[in-house]
Formats: structure tokens, sequence, C-alpha cells
């Protein structure tokens, strides 16, 4: 198959550029595998207009208003990418080969939980991570933090979130509390408990319960910090410049030529709203490289 960009991963990001270029008149092929970041919540915020809305359906959406301006859906999974005589070749899960002269990827990022019992379960419905994405929602409880992965992070959002709480508790769950975070912490009311946590489960209503090793403490809500790991093997595969363990882009341009990316495996606090603008921002980028390509 040949097509004048091929884009791997249909989430916001992917998906906002795939409608761009099909709507510059360029063949377009989408290659998704069917598993966004937000496939676990069940409400997406901070959407202009569309606050709340089911994630899942909102791409959905966008996938079949992708396809009526001309644009074709593979569902798939990119294997391998390479550069043959400047095109890129996208090998497929089903073996199907795809060649374009440009190449976006936007597969995303995986979030790493802590390892506690029960976390993943809740992950999205009870349990979040972005205070700017659930904060508003959790306005006015009794909320807790779980430590464990992504420090930096996790001190951070455990700060902010008193913007929203009646009341902080943060369970180090392994961490260690640095010196110059603590007074911070009392002076914003945390409370913190030096205790592994073993298990994190439902409990009445929406409510969650904490067990440590010798209490269990119930919570109105919870979030936690995970380790946020691109999904970039194809770009840094391809020999794309890495720096500070990102790879590096300019305008959504790699440091190969032809090939692009957008969205979290580029950039991991990108929310949907971002995600879906720079997408289409760099959807712009590649029509014009495209167009600038067929100048005498």
């Amino acid at each position: 198959m040949r097509t004048d960009v091929t884009i791997i991963g249909g989430g916001f990001a992917g998906t906002a550029a795939a409608i761009t270029l099909a709507r510059a008149n360029r063949s377009v092929l989408l290659v998704d595998d069917g598993k966004p970041r937000n496939r676990f919540s069940e409400h997406a915020h901070g959407i202009l207009a569309w606050d709340s809305v089911n994630p899942t359906d909102l791409l959905r959406r966008g996938h079949a208003e992708f396809e009526t301006f001309g644009g074709a859906l593979v569902r798939d999974r990119a294997e391998n990418l390479t550069n043959v005589n400047g095109r890129w070749s996208v090998t497929l899960a089903s073996g199907d080969v795809i060649e374009s002269p440009h190449v976006l990827v936007a597969t995303g990022i995986t979030d790493v939980l802590p390892d506690v019992h029960g976390l993943t379960e809740l992950w999205g419905s009870r349990v979040f991570h972005c205070p700017y994405c659930h904060g508003y929602e959790v306005k006015g409880t009794n909320l807790a933090v779980v430590g464990g992965e992504n420090p930096g992070f996790t001190f951070n959002i455990t700060k902010l979130l008193t913007k929203w709480a009646d009341a902080v508790t943060f369970f180090l769950n392994g961490l260690e509390l640095p010196g110059e975070e603590k007074p911070l912490f009392e002076s914003l009311g945390i409370t913190v408990v030096d205790e592994p946590v073993l298990e994190v489960g439902p409990a009445e209503g929406d409510q969650v319960v904490i067990r440590t090793t010798n209490h269990q403490y119930v919570f109105e809500s919870c979030f936690t910090g995970p380790r946020f790991e691109p999904n970039d093997e194809l770009l840094r595969e391809a020999g794309c410049e890495v720096v500070d363990g990102w790879v590096r882009t300019e305008r959504g341009l790699t440091s190969r030529p032809g090939l692009w990316a957008a969205g979290n495996v580029v950039s991991s606090p990108d929310q949907v709203s971002q995600a879906t603008g720079a997408g289409a921002a760099v959807g712009i980028a590649i029509d014009q490289a495209l167009f600038a390509e067929t100048l005498p």
C-alpha cells in the first residue's frame, strides 16, 4: 500500500492530525490497535463544550469523521518502521506493508502504576493522577495520594490537590519525602503516613479503602503518581535523536527526515485538548512539507 502519510496511533493526537491531513486532500492511512491511554477512564474533562464526555466514544466519533473525509482506518499494530530510498516503510502485525514519504508516530504513553494490589482495577474510575483533569470533580473531599512511583511528579500533585480537597493524606509507600518538601507539606496541612500500602479497593459509593500494614482507611477519592513510559520504540529504532529520555522534535519533526511525532509519545503532560491541538498542528506542518516538495 502507498499513501501520502501513514499515521501510527489513532488516539487524540493521531486522529486530529489524520483529519487535518485528509481535509487537506492528502491520502492518509491511520493505523490503530484500539488501545488509547485513556480507555480506562469513564469521563474526560477540560474539553471545550464536551466536558465529562466518554473519551472512547469521542475517539470513535473522531475515527468516523476521519473516514468521511476519505481517510482509511486500519485496525492493526505497526511492528517495524524503516526508511528505504527516502520513503518510509511500515510493517504491520498482519504482514501488510505501507509505504509513504511521511510518517507520523502518535503511539502515546504507558502509565506504570505503583505495585499495589487493586490499584490497577480502579485506575481511571476511582484512582486518578492529573489534578487538572479530575481535581474539580473531587473538590471538598477527604483525599488520599498513594506514592511508590515517579517521586517528583507525585510530590507535586500532592501539594496541588490541596487546592481542591478539604484534606489530603499522602501515603509514602516506600518513597522518602525530601527535607525541602517537609515544611511545605506541613504548611499545606498534608498528613503523611509512612506505611506500605498493601491494597486499594472500592468502598461504599465511590469511596476508596486503603489498607496498610497496621491500619485501614477510607477516603472519598484517591490519586497516585504513575511513571510515564513513552511508547517510542519505533522512533528509537528508526534512529531518532533522544534528549533527556524523550525523542526530540521541532514542530513535530524528529531528527529523521519525513518522520514526525506528536502527543504523549513525545510530551507526557498532554491532556485530550492539548494532544488534539498538537496533532492538528503537526498535521498542518506535514501538509506544508508535502506541498513544498512539489514546488520547482
